[in-house]
């Protein structure tokens, strides 16, 4: 996760947080949460990189303190433009080009009903 989305993620944590043992939260009016994770990682590889096990954490903390979290993956994704101009040679840039323009839209448009949901 991002420096930006960790401390998005410790403020909306530390508002509602109590040290009292019989009420973990002041969080009386629970904020559905959509929690999106993209990565140049393919999903395949999450839980051997630890990915998967920190996306509930976060997700099982956010449910706690801030409302019903909802999580959606997009791994394997584009991470520049022009792959030629990096020494990168561990990535198939026509692969994530291909992936990009077929399986990314998808997961748009799947994101986008997810969160249509959790507004009704």
């Amino acid at each position: 996760m991002s420096a930006g989305f960790r401390a998005l993620y410790e403020r909306l944590i530390f508002q509602s947080l109590t040290y009292k043992k019989e009420l973990r939260s002041y969080n009386e009016r629970k904020i559905p949460v959509l929690l999106i994770m993209t990565s140049n990682a393919p999903e395949a590889a999450y839980t051997f990189l630890g990915y998967g096990k920190r996306l509930k954490e976060y997700k099982q903390t956010l449910d706690t303190f801030v409302g019903d979290t909802e999580t959606f993956v997009s791994g394997d994704t584009l991470q520049v433009n022009d792959y030629s101009i990096y020494n990168w040679t561990m990535f198939d840039p026509e692969s994530k080009q291909k992936r990009r323009e077929k399986v990314f839209p998808k997961h748009c448009e799947k994101v986008y009903n997810l969160g249509a949901e959790l507004v009704k």
